[in-house]
């Protein structure tokens, strides 16, 4: 299983320093982090500068062809630029269209296999899944990630399962199980997925014996012992 990372500036920073695969982006984010204040153009031309990895820019378009040509001009800011393309009828032409230029292209707001088929009909490099707003609408999201994973098994080339809208760590590890080739999210959510409370207890009690070797300095796990109730 693989990462991608999102959010801010900050976040991509961070999100690029612990080895995200890629970076996505969405128009919510882009509201959200630059206020109005760049043009898309420049937004990419931030993120690029805040990250090493491929970064997947979500654009829009009444046709394929105006698609296809707003991909194309910010493509040509740098090979690491992708694209993330509504999974509709004018989205997949526009995505088969990029993908034989070469240009990686991600069919998201995807809630279907139906969708997911096209994808793979069109050579799109992925999809994006979303999980919570399908399960908020009672769809099974993990049935139908399991449906995408078994469908995508039995070609020889698929595009990624890039699971997305991911609110929690249920989300996250329901994408994982169901067989998501990459879970995508903003930097607090991956904090969230380096620890569990468990690993803290067991910090915690090895603050005992760690007080036991000489020269070293655990006053913050002792700390950390009493707060759980540890400490002798």
């Amino acid at each position: 299983m693989r990462i991608f990372g999102a959010g801010s500036l900050e976040d991509v920073r961070q999100c690029t320093d612990l080895g995200v695969e890629g970076i996505l982006t969405n128009p919510q984010g882009f509201d959200q982090y630059f206020d109005g204040k760049l043009t898309l153009t420049e937004i990419v031309e931030s993120l690029l500068a805040a990250s090493t990895a491929p970064v997947f820019i979500q654009i829009h378009g009444e046709s394929a062809e105006k698609l296809v040509d707003r991909a194309r001009d910010l493509h040509a800011l740098s090979p690491r630029v992708g694209f993330k393309i509504i999974a509709d009828e004018k989205g997949f032409p526009a995505i088969r269209v990029l993908q034989q230029e070469g240009i990686r292209c991600i069919a998201t707001c995807l809630f279907s296999v139906s969708q997911a088929a096209m994808a793979a009909t069109v050579g799109a490099y992925g999809i994006c899944p979303f999980v919570s707003r399908a399960r908020e609408i009672g769809m099974d999201a993990g049935q139908t990630l399991r449906t995408m994973r078994a469908g995508y098994d039995r070609l020889a080339q698929a595009p990624l399962i890039v699971a997305v809208s991911l609110k929690g760590l249920a989300d996250v590890e329901l994408a994982i199980a169901a067989g998501a080739d990459v879970v995508a999210m903003r930097y607090p959510l991956i904090c969230e997925m380096m620890g569990h409370p468990l690993s803290s207890r067991a910090e915690a009690l090895f603050a005992r014996n760690w007080a036991r070797v000489k020269g070293e300095d655990v006053a913050y796990l002792q700390h950390a012992s009493t707060q759980d109730g540890l400490a002798e």
